[in-house]
């Protein structure tokens, strides 16, 4: 199935904001870095500033639409338990 790529960059940034949140959850914890939030936040900055330059010609209202869209599915993930994504995911390997 082929995804048109300005979709595949708003995914990208979903994601990409959804990781800044989940390594702010790890501040405090000896695998948080300054240095690697920094990198984290520059990259998302980046695909952002792609993106509207891809989204210039399209309607405000349906940007935050098709964000926001994907934000709630990608929330779903982030917010389930581990458990739950293994269980959703899983598929025994035929050996």
């Amino acid at each position: 199935m082929s995804t048109k790529p300005e979709y595949t960059l708003v995914k990208l940034i979903v994601c990409l904001q959804t990781l800044v949140e989940l390594f702010d959850e790890l501040q405090g914890t000896a695998a948080y870095k300054h240095n690697l939030k920094r990198q984290i936040n520059l990259l998302a900055q980046q695909v952002e500033s792609e993106l509207s330059k891809i989204y210039s010609f399209i309607d405000d209202n349906e940007k935050e639409e098709t964000f926001m869209s994907i934000q709630r599915a990608i929330t779903k993930i982030v917010e389930s338990p581990v458990e739950e994504l293994f269980e959703e995911g899983f598929k025994k390997i035929n050996t």
